[in-house]
């Protein structure tokens, strides 16, 4: 299956910058302004690693936003989600 750009350069953003492995990736259809990081399992330092990625990366100081990046439980999985916006803007720029 082939996978858009934005999600491609998440995965490789994401990889180099934490060192961290993905297990799987998606982009839903129905939900195609989301791209998704999949992991099978994180331990607490993982998610350390990916809180600090995503402070780093994504955060604007003093700008919520509900589309900033989400680490939650996707399909029996844990996922970690940002919408496409947020990728062009900080990762595509």
């Amino acid at each position: 299956m082939e996978y858009s750009t934005e999600l491609k350069a998440l995965k490789k953003d994401f990889e180099s910058t934490t060192g961290m492995k993905v297990t799987g990736v998606d982009e839903n259809r129905s939900f195609f302004h989301w791209k998704r990081l999949i992991f099978d399992e994180l331990n607490c330092v993982d998610m350390l690693v990916i809180s600090t990625y995503i402070r780093k990366r994504f955060t604007v100081e003093g700008n919520y936003t509900h589309l900033l990046p989400k680490l939650h439980s996707y399909m029996g999985s844990l996922a970690l989600t940002i919408s496409v916006e947020e990728i062009k803007k900080h990762i595509m720029k």
